[in-house]
C-alpha cells in the first residue's frame, strides 16, 4: 500500500484525482480503500490501522467486485497484511463505505472455476461462522439464512459448469448477504485459524477458510449444537427433528467443500507437524474468537481436532 502511495505522490498524482475505483477481489477493493484514505491523510499506512478517527475526508470508493466472496464492496473495512510480521491488520474507518458498488455478472462470470471455489468458500464462512456466533441476532441469521440458500442452489451449479448468469448474480448476491451478516455478528474459529494459516503459508483466503468450516460444523454439531438446522429447506423438514435436519446441512456444507476441491490434507500448503504447535500458540492467542463458538474449543487442542497433514 505505502509503495503504491509512494508512487502516486512521485507523479504528484494524488491532488488530482476525484475517485478511486477498484475493480477486483477484496484485496484490490480493499487497496483502494486505503488509498483514498491515504491521498488526503499523511504518513504511512501503518499510522492509521485499527479504527481511525477524524481524518480528512477520504476520496470516494466505487467497488465492482470480479469475485463473489469477500463482500468488501458493502463495508467499510479494508484488511492488509505485514509481510515483515506475517500480521494481519485493518483500516477501519467507519465513515469510509463505498459510495458505490456495481455487481456485474460479465466480469464475475468469466473467473477460472478455482476463483468461484475460493471465492465461494469465503462467503461460505461468513455466513456459517455469523450464524453461529455466541454473538449472532436476528439481523444477522436474516442475512445469514439468504445467503446460504443461495450459495447451495447456486455454487454446485457453477461449480458443474451449468450455470447462467443469473447463478453468476444470485452468487454475487449471496457474498453482499452474507457481508452483512458478518458485519451484524462476528467470525469465529474458522475466520481466527484461516488467518493464520494464510498469512504463514500464503494460502488464499477463500481457500483457507474453507479447509476449516467444514470441520467447525461438523465438530459443533457432534458436540451438541444443532441451529444449523434453521438453514435446511428440503421438502420434508417437518418430519425431522432438529438433530437431523442439522446433520443434513453439515452433509450439505461437506458436499460443497468437496465440490469445491478445499484441500483436508495441509501438507498441501507445505505444513508439518513441527508446525502444528504454532497453531495451537497462535489459537491461545486469539482465544475471544473460539470463545464466540456456540460450542467450547480449546484453543491448545485445535491441532488434534481440526487438521490433517
Amino acid at each position: 500500500l505505502d509503495s503504491l502511495m509512494e508512487e502516486i505522490r512521485g507523479k504528484n498524482l494524488e491532488r488530482t484525482l476525484d475517485v478511486w475505483i477498484g475493480i477486483g477481489g477484496g484485496s484490490t477493493m480493499d487497496t483502494a480503500k486505503g488509498l483514498s484514505i491515504l491521498c488526503n491523510n499523511d504518513g504511512p499506512s501503518i499510522k492509521y490501522k485499527g479504527f481511525p478517527k477524524d481524518l480528512n475526508k477520504p476520496l470516494p470508493v466505487i467497488a465492482i467486485p470480479s469475485t463473489t466472496g469477500s463482500g468488501s464492496e458493502v463495508v467499510y473495512n479494508a484488511s492488509f497484511i505485514d509481510e515483515d510480521s506475517q500480521t494481519k491488520m485493518g483500516i477501519n474507518y467507519t465513515s469510509h463505505y463505498p459510495e458505490m458498488a456495481i455487481l456485474d455478472t460479465a466480469i464475475v462470470s468469466s473467473a477460472p472455476r478455482s476463483v468461484l471455489a475460493s471465492s465461494g468458500c469465503d462467503a461460505l464462512v461468513h455466513t456459517l461462522e455469523s450464524y453461529m456466533s455466541k454473538e449472532t441476532n436476528e439481523n444477522a441469521q436474516f442475512f445469514s439464512k439468504k445467503a446460504y440458500s443461495l450459495i447451495m442452489s447456486n455454487m454446485p451449479l457453477i461449480l458443474k459448469g451449468k450455470s447462467d448468469l443469473q447463478n453468476w448474480q444470485n452468487m454475487q448476491w449471496a457474498a453482499v448477504y452474507a457481508m452483512l451478516a458478518l458485519s451484524n455478528s462476528t467470525s469465529g474459529p474458522s475466520g481466527a485459524l484461516s488467518y493464520y494459516l494464510g498469512t504463514n503459508f500464503k494460502v488464499n483466503h477463500g481457500v483457507a477458510g474453507g479447509v476449516f468450516i467444514g470441520k467447525i460444523c461438523k465438530y459443533n454439531h457432534l458436540n451438541g449444537y444443532h441451529g444449523l438446522s434453521n438453514l435446511y429447506e428440503g421438502k420434508d423438514q417437518n418430519k425431522m427433528d432438529r438433530e437431523k435436519k442439522s446433520s443434513l446441512v453439515v452433509q450439505q456444507i461437506e458436499e460443497l467443500l468437496d465440490m469445491a476441491n478445499m484441500p483436508n490434507n495441509l501438507s498441501e500448503f507445505g505444513v508439518k507437524e513441527e508446525d502444528l504447535k504454532g497453531f495451537n500458540e497462535f489459537s491461545v492467542q486469539v482465544k475471544a474468537s473460539f470463545d464466540l463458538n456456540p460450542v467450547e474449543i480449546d484453543p491448545r487442542q485445535v491441532s488434534d481436532l481440526f487438521i490433517n497433514i
